[in-house]
């Protein structure tokens, strides 16, 4: 009877000694859950992995702001120098700059009839 009592449970003598032995897994009866063990560790990889993945995109997003927000400062530029060179008054200062003969009509445009 004695026996059946500490049969399911261990000893400290058998725990050191499984310890030492390197038996306390199959001690504890973790075996039973190494599939079990094993998943969740697939899926601890599984978790580092995406997150770093999505640490690096966050990285490309960052980066990729920065290079939009000075393309947009360039367009905004670009748009400016271009509505300031189709001013009359502008086209008429280049004009003089370059000695041209062109100037600005001095009567309106004459529209000829076909009949």
């Amino acid at each position: 009877m004695e026996q059946e009592t500490t049969k399911g449970r261990a000893s400290v003598k058998t725990v050191i000694k499984s310890i030492l032995s390197g038996d306390i897994l199959l001690l504890m009866r973790v075996d039973r859950a190494l599939p079990y063990i094993l998943f969740l560790f697939a899926l601890g990889w599984v978790n580092i992995f995406l997150n770093y993945s999505i640490e690096q995109t966050m990285a490309k997003v960052e980066k990729n702001k920065k290079v939009m927000e000075y393309y947009r400062n360039d367009y905004a530029n670009k748009t400016y120098e271009f509505v300031k060179a189709g001013k009359i008054s502008n086209v008429k200062e280049m004009l003089d700059k370059a000695n041209s003969e062109v100037t600005t009509p001095e009567k309106p445009a004459v529209i000829i009839k076909t009949n």
